[in-house]
């Protein structure tokens, strides 16, 4: 950023200014004083050719060198006219000198502020072509580029003040105007003392980004961080808009560019960050459009995105001083920026292990509001699941996607590019065989919230609804907050058919929507479903595993009865493996046989007996429409 205004040139142009005003108040003590440092006033005639040389001298050096003060970047970058600056040096003459107000007001019948009709009269005195001077009014930037303030109420052009603003006078001096009382406050970036390569390369992109303008989007500190990186050498503002300003004020962020020279983002009341990059003409932009009017203006977009895994990682070893392979599986929650680890660490004991960090993350981490699904944190221990070995080895596959996927993806750059870094599980099989609970277990292994998907909330009659519902789902749980969980996915990913009417056709619109949504999904999902003949074919290649959920055989049966039945309060005269090999029932037929069994013994006051469990079971099978297998030598 630059110092303190230029005496020589800034001093010039106001006793220019003033030696205006001193050919109409020739005896006036004060525009004397401030003429005679750059102006010879012997003689009306000697003043008349000393502002004339004058006038040479400061538009030869704002010529020569454009941007070397604050006064020639003004008036370079708002392509100023001279008579755009005698009447801009008029404005700013009462502000910068106090006996120059005192001359004024007197002049004005007490206002401390020429209009522009008694500053063209001390121009120009009755030699003017009112045409010409309207027309210059008309295309003079000094409202426009917010070097005037506009008054409250429209008045025609000769009666207008030459009010200048806060911006450019604190401008001038090579200054924020931070204390300005403008209704908005500058903020000075400075650059993050360890730039990650992610902010690296968004600050190449800003620097090398051409256009008037750059919308910077994504995360606002980030951005911040990056267009301090980007003006280094030079400094960067931030200029807070208030939230009544409609427009935005883009011009005073033009003009604090300007003036300090340095790079300067205006921060709107929506939060979004738009840095000027170039000196261009006046940028006029509609705040919902982003649309900018003028000879070749136009404005380009940069998102600036959280930190990358991989910066992640070094983050969370530095924290916590772990390996590189624990630290990528602690990189995997991508949502998180490089402050969580720091603050993660400070919360745990020496030596704490991942999952450890995966649990506090989770508690630190606030749960997103969503309307459209339940959001749960189970715990549901591992051994609970009861499945072949095949099947748990097929999740345990789904699980090790999920904690490897940095090293493999990122590490060994074995990712399809920007897609496909998602972790898609189908877990398919009779009902009761398990999959919501294995869902559940996964969730919990992972130390992640579960998203259990609401069809009936989901799913909308009215065209369109059903794809913006599930876009929100899939945002809600991108980069790894949370594991989605479709049940009865079938519903909504079901095969397409041919078109025979509307209803059709829209509902393959639904599935094409899907198809395409989980290429570019980052994030963990599991699709359950009693119906796999019921899923289009086109998804099981999106899929990263195909689970099959078989009946429990005897041995599974065996240890869903041990897990479910209360064995404290067990009668000594029933067998479990008696049991297992008598009734084939799946896991949830199981349970909900010993917690029946359970409730009876607990309101008779007794323990449960086989009588209690033959009848639960009995109850299990009349739901399925199937005879009850009575004991092997009983009477028929």
């Amino acid at each position: 950023m630059t110092g303190p205004r230029s005496p020589d040139l800034t001093d010039l142009w106001l006793a220019l200014a003033a030696g205006r005003m001193l050919l109409r108040r020739p005896d006036d003590a004060g525009l004397i004083r401030i003429a005679s440092a750059h102006l010879a006033t012997d003689t009306p005639q000697q003043l008349a050719d000393s502002i004339a040389s004058g006038n040479d001298i400061l538009f030869a050096t704002l010529e020569a060198a454009p941007d070397a003060t604050p006064l020639a970047r003004i008036a370079t970058g708002c392509q100023l006219s001279g008579f755009d600056l005698d009447l801009l040096a008029f404005a700013v003459l009462s502000c910068f000198d106090e006996d120059a107000a005192t001359t004024i007001a007197s002049l004005a019948g007490g206002q401390r502020r020429l209009t522009v009709g008694l500053a063209l009269k001390l121009l120009f005195g009755d030699n003017v072509d009112p045409a010409e001077v309207r027309h210059a009014l008309r295309a003079s930037p000094l409202w426009t580029s917010g070097l005037i303030r506009p008054d409250e109420t429209p008045r025609p052009l000769l009666e207008r003040r030459l009010d200048p603003t806060e911006t450019l006078l604190a401008g001038l001096d090579g200054l924020p105007p931070a204390e300005a009382g403008a209704g908005w406050q500058v903020r000075l970036l400075t650059a993050p003392p360890r730039p990650a390569a992610s902010i690296d390369r968004a600050a190449l992109q800003i620097t090398e980004t051409p256009g008037v303008c750059l919308h910077l989007t994504g995360q606002p500190d980030r951005a911040e961080e990056a267009l301090a990186v980007a003006a280094m050498p030079q400094a960067a503002l931030v200029l807070d808009a208030p939230d009544e300003a409609a427009p935005p004020p883009w011009a005073e962020a033009h003009l604090l560019r300007l003036a300090t020279g340095a790079r300067v983002a205006l921060r709107t009341d929506a939060g979004q960050l738009t840095a000027p990059v170039r000196v261009p003409p006046v940028p006029v932009i509609a705040p919902a459009s982003f649309c900018l009017r003028g000879p070749g203006a136009h404005l380009r977009r940069v998102d600036v995105g959280g930190s990358d895994p991989l910066e992640l990682s070094e983050c969370w070893q530095r924290a916590l001083g772990c390996s590189r392979a624990d630290a990528d599986e602690l990189a995997g929650r991508n949502w998180i920026d490089d402050e969580a680890p720091a603050l993660v660490a400070a919360a745990l004991p020496p030596g704490a292990s991942v999952p450890d960090a995966l649990a506090e993350l989770a508690r630190m981490t606030p749960p997103r509001a969503l309307r459209l699904a339940t959001r749960s944190t189970p715990a549901v221990p591992w051994h609970r699941v009861v499945l072949p070995p095949q099947t748990r080895d097929r999740l345990e596959d789904l699980i090790r996607r999920v904690r490897r996927r940095v090293g493999v993806q990122l590490r060994w750059q074995m990712a399809r590019g920007e897609r496909g870094r998602s972790v898609i599980g189908l877990l398919y099989g009779e009902s009761g065989t398990g999959k919501t609970l294995a869902a559940e277990a996964i969730a919990t292994r992972l130390h992640l919230p579960m998203l259990s998907v609401d069809l009936s909330l989901v799913v909308s009659k009215y065209i369109g609804e059903t794809e913006k519902n599930l876009s929100e789902l899939f945002a809600a749980a991108e980069g790894y907050a949370a594991l989605l969980f479709f049940d009865e996915a079938d519903a909504l990913f079901g095969r397409r058919t041919n078109v025979q009417d509307a209803h059709d056709r829209y509902a393959n619109i639904e599935v094409n929507y899907l198809l395409q949504r989980l290429e570019s999904f980052e994030g963990c999902a599991i699709l359950a479903t009693n119906l796999m003949q019921g899923v289009d074919d086109a998804f099981l290649r999106r899929f990263d595993q195909v689970v099959h959920f078989p009946r429990p055989g005897v041995a599974e049966r065996m240890a869903i009865w041990r897990g479910q039945l209360p064995l404290a309060h067990l009668a000594p005269e029933i067998s479990i493996e008696q049991l297992a090999e008598r009734f084939e029932l799946t896991g949830g037929e199981i349970r909900n046989a010993a917690l029946s069994a359970a409730f009876m013994a607990a309101d008779g006051g007794t323990v449960v007996t086989d009588g209690m469990i033959d009848a639960a079971v009995a109850e299990e099978f009349s739901k399925l429409g199937r005879p009850f297998p009575r004991r092997q030598g009983a009477f028929s």
